[in-house]
């Protein structure tokens, strides 16, 4: 079939699918996923399709769902109106995705009347020869478009994506030696090291301007923090790709510890003006800080109430050995910047201690503010960086 023809069958299966339907990608896009992948010659689950509600949903799409992280593909699929609205924004946004994480993405937009599709960018990493491939092949059968090659987030320095790193350690022992005596040495050591430290405090003052903005909200930041479990610190090494385990209940954030345990992290807005209010002359929490923390403590309670019969079905199903005895939380909310109380101008300090004081009376619950976290997370990583320096 002709590049034309192509298009036009793709364009009859998008046809009357509810796009901005919560069913699974997997399910609304199946007969898509199937129709590229006998395209490019990969296996239906090496190929993931979405579609891209705005730039900065990107992470969410193609970086929560389990199927989405071990795809070899990703087609972000852009709609008229959201192209008429965003622009160049989409292309942008996926050139960042895909030189962090070191995935290969498609952009796939709807024209302006609505009746066709054509392909418009392809990203992927400098050194993944065989998903470079994988676009260039698929042009003959889907009409030219733009590649772009980016560098990936780990090894940047020297000039390899991780599935790049991959596939060449795969197949070339010459190059698993030199790759070996470079981070061998101190240098190219220090090198990596740098180069990981400095990206991700980009990362983070990406997050702390994002926290002070106004009208900012909690979809926004988790958005943002996307798979960025290393925000929370040294004790957690990722972030578990479920977040629906008991009955009722789901989690923003689902982080597993280094000791196998779960740690629930409970994200709300930033932009709270009474995060701390006067109360017979003292501060005290305010009424969101509370509503966040009870939420919590129905997680916490249905997991002691699950806990047997959750570890099981969560060995079988993601062959995780997940500890649920006595899991802990932390709940982040607001931002000094955004508190305003009628009665009195109150200091970071103040709002520091007030939540402090709350805090020291909780069990299994630590509350923290944007600010906090974002903080403590650079902090970490200069000294890191300035480690690596000496």
């Amino acid at each position: 079939m002709s590049a034309e023809e192509n298009l036009t069958k793709l364009a009859n299966m998008l046809t009357g699918i509810e796009h901005s339907n919560t069913a699974n990608s997997k399910y609304k896009y199946g007969s898509v996923m199937r129709f590229i992948a006998d395209l490019t010659g990969l296996p239906p689950d090496s190929v993931y399709v979405s579609q891209i509600s705005k730039p900065d949903n990107l992470d969410v799409r193609f970086g929560q769902s389990k199927d989405a992280r071990k795809a070899k593909l990703g087609i972000g699929l852009i709609l008229a109106e959201k192209h008429q609205k965003y622009g160049d924004s989409f292309p942008e946004a996926a050139y960042h995705f895909s030189e962090e994480y070191g995935r290969t993405l498609l952009l796939l937009r709807q024209s302006k009347d609505e009746a066709s599709w054509s392909f418009t960018h392809g990203f992927t990493s400098a050194g993944d020869e065989r998903s470079l491939a994988i676009l260039k092949e698929l042009q003959p059968h889907v009409g030219s478009f733009s590649i772009r090659e980016t560098q990936g987030q780990l090894f940047s320095v020297l000039g390899f994506s991780p599935d790049a790193m991959g596939h060449a350690l795969g197949g070339d022992d010459a190059l698993r030696e030199v790759l070996s005596a470079v981070t061998r040495t101190g240098h190219g050591l220090d090198e990596v090291e740098t180069a990981v430290v400095r990206r991700r405090r980009k990362s983070v003052g990406h997050l702390q301007e994002l926290a002070k903005k106004p009208g900012t909200t909690e979809t926004d930041m988790q958005r943002a923090i996307g798979d960025k479990y290393w925000l929370f610190g040294g004790r957690y090494v990722g972030i578990i790709p479920r977040r629906k385990f008991t009955f009722l209940d789901e989690y923003d954030i689902p982080l597993l510890c280094a000791d196998g345990s779960l740690h629930i992290v409970e994200l709300k807005g930033p932009c709270i003006n009474d995060l701390v209010k006067v109360h017979r002359r003292h501060l005290i929490v305010g009424k969101d800080v509370h509503e966040a923390v009870g939420q919590t403590v129905n997680y916490l309670r249905a997991l002691d109430d699950q806990r047997t019969a959750l570890q099981a079905e969560l060995s079988e199903e993601l062959g995780v050995a997940l500890d649920l005895r006595r899991v802990r939380s932390s709940v982040i909310i607001g931002h000094p910047d955004h508190v305003n109380i009628r009665e009195r101008e109150v200091t970071q300090m103040q709002i520091d201690q007030t939540i402090r004081s709350y805090n020291a009376h909780l069990s299994r619950i630590e509350v923290m503010t944007y600010n906090e976290l974002l903080d403590s997370a650079e902090r970490t990583l200069q000294f890191e960086e300035e480690q690596s320096e000496n």
